[in-house]
């Protein structure tokens, strides 16, 4: 499992889509969050978000976001094959 964190709200999701993989998960940061008000796109994985980013933010995600603390986020980067920051 790759976890790509993407910090950019203007992310290229057919470039993206080439380096995911269904057991991958996009995971998103700082203004990045602001795609988990999008209706419009479709990810290639599970789409994550991190909540202290949201709460800043002070936005709802839609249903399909899995919202995770700082916490998790270490979890997954340790238990990641490989990390990914997606900054395009």
């Amino acid at each position: 499992m790759k976890l790509i964190s993407v910090i950019s709200p203007s992310v290229s999701l057919s470039e993206l889509s080439l380096i995911c993989q269904a057991q991958d998960i996009i995971l998103l940061r700082q203004d990045a969050v602001y795609l988990c008000l999008r209706t419009d796109l479709s990810w290639p994985c599970p789409l994550y978000a991190l909540d202290v980013d949201i709460q800043v933010r002070q936005i709802t995600p839609l249903a399909a976001v899995t919202v995770i603390s700082a916490q998790r986020w270490v979890e997954l980067s340790i238990s990641a094959e490989q990390n990914v920051l997606w900054q395009n």
